[in-house]
């Protein structure tokens, strides 16, 4: 299957721009390296259909459910809702027949509707039902557990040798980056963020998304074998203040204790548009992935993404 990715990067005062693609196969190994897929930092841009399906996603108590995934099932096509729980999908000239809406949300279960009967209905409305299973509780760090052997995990990039930027239809823009505990250590979600720098038009806000997921059964590139462990999704807002020249982040209210093998996804949930996320990264980075939103996919991506996770390290041995 092949993808098209897209960055605009600054290089020593030199503006690049870079469209990778790459051929995947979902039952590649990872450790082909052959297989290694692209960066995006520009989103994929589905088809501009005459004809939309809009709606409203709330839960069983008819409160909407902001920022819901919205896509079409073994289709290209995607979208989120935005933070009243409505949404507008591009669907014409698809088979009414055989095409079948996917409506998720975390904590709740996946609503499946054939296109061919929401022709008969409008307005539209989906409601979610709370999913049977719960997912168990979350562990949340205390504070209180032996921590004499602690240090930082994650990355600085301050001093990176690429600046660039995002923009455009960014919502469902999500990056996802690797951790995995040492024999007798414990790793706990601490802080995210990105470094900023000068540019024009200037991204002035933004709702992002924290999810954490078990990626112990991950043997392919691409895949869909990440499970999240968190019963509810955590959410930050960014705003541009004067403050915010060179570094921003976010502390969660609550450390969370991540599973031996983990992936700690950051989303953006609304467009850009004309505003530009300005950023420095470096070039390169191991342990990073790319979803692509309409598939509900993951896939790993050699380049460096433009934020950083913070994690700490605590010693299991009392």
């Amino acid at each position: 299957m092949k993808y098209l990715k897209s960055i605009t990067t600054f290089f020593c005062g030199l503006s690049l721009s870079i469209a990778v693609q790459s051929y995947a196969d979902e039952n590649v190994p990872l450790v082909n390296d052959k297989q290694t897929t692209l960066l995006q930092h520009k989103p994929i841009r589905l088809d501009t259909w005459a004809e939309n399906i809009t709606g409203l996603v709330t839960d069983e108590n008819k409160q909407p459910l902001p920022y819901s995934t919205v896509r079409i099932m073994n289709r290209k096509i995607g979208c989120l809702s935005d933070s009243t729980g409505r949404f507008s999908l591009h669907v014409k000239g698809l088979n009414d027949k055989n095409d079948t809406l996917l409506i998720s949300y975390l904590g709740y279960e996946t609503k499946k509707i054939p296109l061919r009967q929401l022709r008969e209905e409008a307005p539209l409305s989906f409601e979610l039902s709370p999913a049977p299973t719960m997912l168990k509780e979350v562990s949340v760090y205390p504070g209180k557990k032996n921590k004499t052997k602690t240090k930082k995990k994650g990355k600085n990039y301050s001093w990176g040798l690429l600046k660039g930027f995002m923009d455009g239809k960014t919502a469902g823009e999500t990056f996802g980056y690797e951790f995995h505990a040492k024999k007798n250590k414990t790793l706990v979600l601490d802080k995210v963020g990105f470094f900023c720098c000068d540019g024009y038009n200037r991204m002035t806000k933004m709702k992002f998304r924290i999810n954490v997921y078990d990626m112990s059964k991950v043997t392919t590139d691409p895949s869909k074998d990440f499970v999240s462990v968190l019963n509810k999704p955590v959410y930050f807002d960014y705003v541009l203040t004067d403050d915010s020249e060179k570094k921003f982040e976010y502390e969660l209210p609550q450390q969370i204790i991540l599973p031996k093998d983990a992936m700690v996804e950051i989303e953006m949930l609304e467009d850009l548009n004309e505003e530009k996320l300005w950023y420095r990264c470096n070039l390169v980075d191991e342990r990073t992935w790319s979803k692509i939103l309409s598939e509900d996919k993951w896939l790993r991506c050699p380049f460096a993404m433009p934020f950083f996770i913070e994690c700490i390290e605590i010693s299991d041995k009392l």
